[in-house]
Formats: C-alpha cells, sequence, structure tokens
C-alpha cells in the first residue's frame, strides 16, 4: 500500500477557527492516494489525530475524517515553558518505557505518540511523574467521540479494538 520512494508531504489540518478564520496544523504526512494521507506525526494542536492515522481530507475547513487507526495514542502538553532538561528526560522515558516519540514541540507544548500496547498503567506513571515535577498537565487528545465539545466525554475505544 505505501510507496518507499515516495516523497513525504506537510499538510495543513484543520484545527479549528479563531475568530471567523479558520486554524490549521501543518504536519508531516505520506500521500497514500489522491487527499489520503498517513500522518507521520502526532499533532500539538488539532484533536482526535494521532501518528499512523489515515486520514482523508475532504474540505481543508473541516477536520480530517479518520478512514483507519495507527494504533497511537496522542498525547498533548501545554504550557508557558518547560524545562529543557524535563523535555529531554520525558523524552527518554517515552522512548525507552513506552516505545514512543516526542513528535512535535512549539514553545511550551508538546506532541508526543505512544503506542495504545503500552498500557494505561505505563503511560499515566510517566506523564504523572512529568507533571508532578513541572506542574503540567497532559491529556490524551485522540480518545473522545466528540472531540470538538470538551464537556462530552464519551470514548471512541479504538485502542479496544484487535
Amino acid at each position: 500500500m505505501l510507496d518507499p520512494d515516495q516523497d513525504d508531504d506537510l499538510i495543513h489540518v484543520y484545527a479549528g477557527s479563531s475568530g471567523d478564520a479558520p486554524v490549521h496544523e501543518e504536519l508531516p504526512a505520506r500521500q497514500i492516494e489522491p487527499g489520503i494521507y498517513e500522518l507521520l506525526a502526532s499533532p500539538g494542536l488539532v484533536l482526535n489525530l494521532a501518528k499512523g492515522d489515515l486520514v482523508r481530507m475532504d474540505d481543508p475547513d473541516r477536520p480530517p475524517t479518520v478512514l483507519k487507526r495507527g494504533g497511537n495514542y496522542c498525547i498533548q502538553i501545554y504550557g508557558d515553558a518547560i524545562p529543557d532538561h524535563e523535555i529531554d528526560r520525558l523524552a527518554s522515558e517515552v522512548e525507552s518505557e513506552l516505545s514512543g516519540t516526542l513528535d512535535g514541540r512549539y514553545g511550551g507544548s508538546l506532541a508526543l505518540s505512544v503506542p495504545s500496547g503500552a498500557g494505561g498503567e505505563r503511560i499515566r506513571t510517566v506523564f504523572d511523574g512529568f507533571t508532578a515535577r513541572t506542574g503540567l498537565a497532559w491529556y490524551y487528545a485522540n480518545i473522545y467521540r466528540n472531540f470538538e465539545d470538551p464537556d462530552d466525554e464519551t470514548l471512541l475505544d479504538w485502542w479496544l479494538e484487535p
């Protein structure tokens, strides 16, 4: 399905709006066919997506449609500033203990990918340790069915599928 010689693209994914203007996040992706992409990193702003997801981009000013989950949680952290040594420590722990990656960093914001197979308890241990050291909260950005309503905590449960 994937062509290893195919160049990776940077796609602009709808992240919401600011006033009347749409906001987009640039993400690395591999085009599978026209309008269909495999995400190569988890987003730092966009909700409901993670590295490895297969998405269809129908309308640049609407969220993409997830065709297939890639098996990764997208974990986002927002802060005004995070000390470099804490980012380095978190990236190292995520890689060594969870087989995950730090996919993006912008100021005090981080985007990470963690395979769902790492297990909830292990994920919480690593990220709760980060919160204890920094005071910054973390959250799963791709687990809620109605990601546009922050009060709706209905889970997608994609990680339970074989």
